[in-house]
């Protein structure tokens, strides 16, 4: 059976970081970071930027799962229930679906935010806080979404702790 993990949550709590240790522990699985399917210039953040975001993780998740792939991690493409119910919409394939939200205290998430190989700006942080808040709408609707719905607070454990946690709360994902 086919299964999706969509891995969310605000910069700096280290989606990106877990999407490149996550791929070892998958049988007959594939990896991918939205990250590096948006870089896109001028970078305005709105509906259509989002929509291309969405599309183009759409893409690769239809083609892992067409090349025989039965375990797919998709990460940083979607974070709010509007986002998800426009993706759920155009999936070509019913994959059992888990939504993971990484959490980070904030004093932690700047540290990262600050000294990752990723540069990032006092400036670029507090934009994008003020413009991506912390959103519940996932986490609120688990029920009539659709999704087994996880969270995270990985402030003070390791990526490997956070890989153990996830593959304790969703084993099938896994196996």
């Amino acid at each position: 059976m086919k299964k999706l993990l969509i891995v969310c949550g605000a910069e700096g709590v280290g989606k990106s970081t877990l999407a490149k240790k996550i791929l070892i522990h998958l049988n007959n699985g594939a990896v991918f970071d939205a990250e590096n399917l948006a870089q896109v210039s001028p970078f305005i953040f709105d509906d259509s930027f989002c929509n291309l975001v969405i599309d183009n993780s759409l893409d690769l998740i239809n083609n892992f799962y067409e090349y025989g792939y039965e375990r797919v991690v998709g990460v940083s493409f979607l974070n709010h229930l509007s986002w998800f119910n426009v993706f759920k919409s155009k999936l070509k394939y019913n994959p059992e679906i888990y939504i993971l939200m990484l959490t980070t205290a904030k004093p932690e998430r700047d540290y990262r935010r600050l000294n990752r190989e990723k540069k990032t700006t006092r400036y670029w942080m507090d934009l994008i806080d003020k413009k991506v808040p912390m959103d519940t709408s996932l986490k609120d609707s688990e029920k009539i979404g659709g999704y087994t719905y996880i969270e995270i607070d990985n402030t003070a454990i390791s990526v490997e702790d956070s890989i153990a946690k996830i593959k304790k709360l969703i084993p099938d994902f896994f196996s």
